[in-house]
């Protein structure tokens, strides 16, 4: 514990490990919020890295592990090497052999370490810059690192201190080293070595920066691109030599919104959720400057993507996924949101479908259509209307607005049966589960679904209020013809008196009973926009109340995804197997072993479920559910920077896809914890967001 530690930087007072507590924080004027955590307890690797950059992987064990600074996306590097060792005489000691306690905080790194066979104790804290509401200074392909070593032993001690990173070994990449002691700038060099000197008791310090600087690649449809950063830094020498020089500087604007976050009303694992939530963007992002006369995108700002995951599902910029994930780079980035949408725009059918992805792995125009495209145009004319909110300009509107209308009218073609409703249109083979073709992609719905319907009613809403803004009379009145068809078959079809079935399929005269945790989607979509209610409040009412008996009181750990009416996890597996269909795919699928999305935990859609009841007024039911859910991250698997999609119902362990975009939905918590649509929460200027970029600034 803390007590048994003498040095007492770069964090000291706290109590126990693997809980939530304050304790104190070098540079922090105020005492801080978390986890601290014992090194082999947590089972994800620590991020460094910025905006489009790239990262280091900082194991649990203390080695470097996973590594994409060179443009190995998909999959990281594995390079799993010490990167900092200590040598007291003829003994070396490497950290990976050191007591660890982990105190992370996105985009900070913090250790203390207490070595067992030389007379050191070390603290470590490794950034790389990262300032919400400042794009280019986010983009600094660095690592930088300050390591203070505390003397234990009764006499004055050399101790060599010997770092190494990991090289440049492709053609057109390159990686430099700047230390404070002696003062040099080592290029093209991922090692280097230093002396200090230390009396008894007496603590030293070094800071260093590692850099790297890969601009060139190719995406995995093989064409070739050139990084953001290129445009701001020459070389890796000179990163390295910028950011030490302005280490001071960059630590604290990369520090100074997290203080704002720890001074809030928020209980504990929410402040760390915020903190922690930004490490996706170090993971999963690419950004590509305007190099060629040829490229269509701006180049002010280039064309900026957030991948669904590189390690778990390589998909460049998912729609369905970004409509949750999306709020970090709306709020604070929403010059990088405007690229992505405006690619979005730019592949957009001639029948106004919008795709679901730009391509595969990291392919940027390898794009891919009919797919989940009952949601993908929706999603579009909402996210579209939530820039519009967000930044209060017209023009954005106005330059989309064409755009938004023939994405609505697309979905006319897929009202199957007259009701005013899109249908689901799940792609599967008979006796196969996947793929679904709506969010839940692993779990086939038949007909009209509560899910993929609502979400259209408030596209609906979403496109009239765009209508009224952009002077648009006629268009705003055809929606709202639209709508009052819809709702009123919504009803009929789909609510049972308790709650909102899952799906019905008239021509099959089936229907599906199933409790979805997140069956209100539609809710949630309109009071982002304050376009909402979309349903009857007592309906609402009801529904919230059986998701609360049913669905989050199936598991210890928030919500499961589909439930019985008589509270039995459910699983499409066996609903599958037992329709009138060959089921023989799925005849030796053992219902624990499979990847089913009904009986799962969904962490994006869950948390939209809990901004629903927040925003109906449950907010201490939405925050119970929302501390289950994230403390299962953070403390009962310990995977804070590898949150995953899917964790089991039954144990919270995690099931499937590393670091998952729909995941940073968690940023848009704080807006619902105020009950407030996007345009109501950005029109007070004392707000989160406004406060913490106006930190980043001083």
């Amino acid at each position: 514990m803390q007590s048994d530690r003498k040095l007492k930087w770069p964090f000291s007072g706290y109590q126990k490990l693997r809980d939530w507590q304050e304790f104190s924080a070098g540079g922090f004027g105020q005492g801080v919020c978390g986890c601290v955590y014992e090194g082999l307890s947590l089972r994800s690797a620590f991020p460094l890295g910025g905006i489009g950059t790239g990262y280091l992987g900082m194991l649990p064990d203390g080695r470097i592990g996973e590594v994409s600074i060179y443009n190995e996306f998909v999959p990281p590097l594995n390079w799993n090497r010490d990167w900092l060792a200590i040598r007291d005489g003829n003994v070396r000691e490497s950290l990976s052999a050191a007591d660890r306690h982990v105190w992370g905080h996105y985009p900070v790194y913090d250790v203390n370490a207490v070595f067992g066979k030389i007379a050191v104790e070390a603290g470590i804290r490794a950034f790389s810059p990262f300032v919400p509401g400042d794009a280019k200074a986010s983009a600094t392909p660095a690592a930088a690192f300050e390591i203070r070593i505390l003397n234990t032993a009764g006499v004055k001690k050399e101790f060599e201190l010997t770092l190494r990173f990991p090289p440049a070994v492709r053609k057109l990449c390159s990686c430099a080293i700047a230390l404070s002691l002696p003062g040099t700038i080592a290029p093209d060099n991922a090692g280097a070595s230093c002396t200090v000197t230390a009396g008894p008791g007496e603590t030293v310090s070094l800071r260093g920066v590692f850099s790297w600087y890969a601009p060139h690649w190719r995406d995995s449809g093989n064409e070739a691109h050139v990084n953001f950063y290129a445009a701001l830094f020459k070389s890796a020498a000179e990163t390295a030599r910028l950011v030490l020089e302005k280490f001071d500087t960059l630590l604290n604007r990369s520090t100074a919104w997290q203080e704002v976050i720890y001074a809030g009303d928020y209980p504990a694992w929410l402040k760390d959720a915020l903190v922690q939530n930004m490490y996706s963007i170090a993971k999963n992002t690419v950004w590509i400057a305007k190099t060629r006369k040829d490229e269509w995108w701006s180049g002010d700002y280039g064309w900026f993507s957030h991948n669904e995951s590189h390690r778990g599902c390589p998909i460049t910029e998912t729609m369905v996924c970004r409509m949750h994930g999306h709020f970090p780079f709306l709020f604070f980035f929403p010059e990088l949101e405007e690229t992505a949408l405006r690619a979005f725009r730019h592949f957009q059918a001639e029948d106004g479908e919008i795709c679901f992805s730009f391509g595969l792995e990291t392919s940027m125009r390898d794009v891919r259509y009919h797919c989940q495209h009952p949601l993908d145009a929706g999603y579009y004319v909402q996210q579209i209307l939530r820039l519009y909110q967000r930044t209060g300009d017209k023009k954005k509107l106005q330059e989309y607005y064409e755009s938004l209308k023939r994405a609505v009218r697309y979905h006319y073609t897929l009202d199957d049966d007259g009701d005013g409703l899109v249908n689901d249109q799940p792609h599967v083979l008979p006796g196969e589960i996947w793929p679904a073709n709506q969010f839940y992609d692993i779990w086939p719905w038949w007909g009209t679904s509560v899910y993929v319907a609502g979400v259209w009613l408030a596209t609906l809403k979403a496109a009239a209020a765009a209508a009224k803004a952009a002077g648009d009379g006629d268009f705003a009145a055809e929606c709202d013809g639209a709508f009052a068809k819809g709702i009123k078959a919504f009803d009929e079809k789909l609510w049972r008196g308790d709650y909102y079935r899952l799906w019905t399929n008239p021509e099959e005269k089936e229907n599906c009973e199933v409790s979805l945790g997140n069956q209100l989607m539609a809710e949630w979509c309109a009071a982002i926009t304050g376009t909402g209610p979309v349903a009857d409040e007592k309906k609402t009412t009801l529904a919230l109340d059986a998701v609360l008996k049913l669905n989050a009181g199936a598991t210890a750990f928030g919500m499961v995804n589909g439930v019985t009416p008589e509270g039995k996890r459910f699983y499409s597996v066996q609903f599958e197997r037992n329709r009138n269909r060959d089921g023989s795919a799925l005849d030796n699928v053992q219902l624990d072993e499979a990847n089913d999305h009904s009986a799962q935990i969904f962490i994006g859609e869950s948390f939209a479920a809990v901004m629903t009841f927040l925003y109906k007024g449950r907010r201490e039911q939405g925050l119970e559910i929302g501390r289950r859910l994230y403390e299962m991250i953070a403390l009962h698997t310990c995977t804070p920077w590898d949150q995953y999609c899917l964790y089991d119902s039954y144990s919270g362990q995690p099931v499937w896809g590393h670091d998952y975009y729909s995941n940073m939905i968690q940023w848009l918590l704080p807006v619902a914890l105020e009950g407030k649509s996007l345009e109501q929460y950005f029109g007070d200027k004392n707000n989160l967001v406004d406060r913490i970029i106006a930190a980043g600034k001083k």
